[in-house]
């Protein structure tokens, strides 16, 4: 049975049932608003770049930006996953780079003389010190935080059947191993959670390009699929 982790994805849920595959979602994480969001709307006007690495950050980029009357904005998002949240809301991203790390961001990021981050609780530093090491300043916003729910007996079922899990994030493999002590295979979206799942104890498999398509087969790999 293969398993997603964000309870976002029923687009790819639909798709692995369409192969035949058994599959399930269960929510690990949920996502809360932080004062800083209040805060948005008046700082887009202050940056000459506004920098976003995740697809709840651009969500609520988005709002900011509507309730400040989408004011020009130039946006770098880490990858095409957020990059097309911000798309659909009318604001494309004027940068984004080959691969979806902050590492990679703030080592191709453009020039600028001063960067808003629009940033998540947990979200790393790498971006931040990227940048400063460049010489450009940026002032990291905290608009939302990440929280592990607090899960059924029904989804720790599912967890303690999952013969593949996607994870998309380092927060993701961390929730699951503190529910069951299980380490079954593990499909990761992206570097930094890879990383965090072997630090776990899983046996993993990393997509091999960035979004949906690459999770997707990563977890046929998962699976034992060429």
């Amino acid at each position: 049975m293969v398993l997603l982790t964000r309870g976002k994805d029923r687009a790819l849920l639909e798709r692995l049932a369409a192969m035949g595959l058994e599959a399930a979602e269960v929510a690990l994480l949920e996502q809360v608003d932080l004062p800083g969001l209040r805060e948005l709307p008046g700082k887009l006007g202050q940056a000459d770049w506004v920098a976003v690495t995740s697809k709840e950050g651009a969500r609520r980029l988005l709002r900011a930006w509507e309730e400040a009357g989408r004011p020009p904005l130039r946006v770098a998002a880490v990858g095409e996953g957020t990059g097309e949240v911000l798309r659909a809301g009318g604001l494309p991203p004027a940068f984004v780079p080959g691969r979806a790390t902050a590492q990679d961001l703030a080592q191709a990021f453009p020039e600028a003389g001063r960067v808003l981050f629009v940033a998540g609780d947990l979200a790393g530093r790498g971006l931040e010190a990227g940048l400063r090491g460049r010489g450009i300043p940026v002032e990291r916003l905290e608009v939302y935080a990440t929280r592990e729910r607090v899960l059924t007996l029904e989804e720790v079922a599912l967890l303690e059947r999952a013969e593949v899990v996607a994870f998309f994030s380092p927060s993701g493999v961390r929730a699951f191993a503190r529910w069951t002590k299980r380490r079954p295979q593990a499909a990761c979206i992206g570097p930094s959670t890879g990383e965090e799942a072997r630090r776990l104890g899983f046996p993993t498999v990393e997509a091999e390009s960035p979004g949906l398509e690459g999770l997707f087969r990563a977890v046929l790999r998962g699976l034992g699929a060429p």
